[in-house]
């Protein structure tokens, strides 16, 4: 489901090819990652499905100044509790692959430093989890923000008590991009158009009734 450029020896997309066999009419696809251990994560081809989100789109066109082969769009700012870190460059911001193959957010070393530093320590039993500072991205003018029942990952020791530690870690690419991975996606509804070349975020809502799957 990636760009063009990602494919070795330029074989044809999936997309691609659904679109050029008549399979669905437009370039897009979209992606509901399902929260709170439901289940029913969706990915609806051709369009968006209006079940799975709330509000408007943002849009947020691909960057193409990295030229590297991802879903990439710039985010101008990286905010805690409403303050900015200074960890976007005023020229290029911050690359951002959205990328639903990985389960955490993950940042450059020194970004991801300087952004958790001001979030805090995530306690292990989970006890301050609710007391955790509101991150946010801005994209396309907008605030995406992201709370702790979000960064945080939440899971069941041996005796099942729940642990916690911080969704956001480090990542070494060789450039200096980051990946929304699956705390930002579980909380945004998320739509990869091709067509128009840009990716879109609308806040992400459970359906009312059961997904069927054909």
């Amino acid at each position: 489901m990636g760009v063009p450029e990602a494919a070795v020896d330029e074989v044809p997309m999936p997309m691609d090819q659904l679109v050029a066999q008549g399979k669905v009419q437009h370039n897009i696809f979209a992606f509901y990652l399902s929260s709170d251990g439901m289940s029913g994560s969706t990915l609806s081809l051709g369009g968006t499905d209006p079940a799975f989100y709330t509000g408007d789109f943002t849009y947020v066109p691909v960057a193409r100044g990295a030229n590297l082969p991802y879903w990439l769009v710039s985010a101008s700012d990286l905010k805690v509790a409403g303050q900015s870190t200074g960890s976007c460059s005023g020229w290029t911001g911050c690359y951002m692959v959205v990328d639903t193959g990985t389960s955490v957010i993950a940042g450059p070393p020194s970004a991801v430093d300087s952004l958790t530093s001001e979030i805090g320590t995530v306690s292990q039993d989970c006890s301050n989890v609710d007391a955790l500072p509101t991150v946010a991205i801005t994209m396309a003018g907008n605030d995406f923000e992201i709370g702790p029942d979000f960064y945080v990952i939440r899971a069941a020791d041996e005796s099942g008590e729940a642990q916690c530690m911080l969704g956001i870690q480090v990542i070494n690419a060789g450039v200096p991009i980051w990946i929304l991975g699956d705390p930002f996606l579980r909380k945004y509804y998320t739509v990869w158009d091709a067509e128009q070349k840009r990716v879109g975020f609308a806040l992400a809502k459970s359906p009312s009734t059961p997904t069927l799957v054909v």
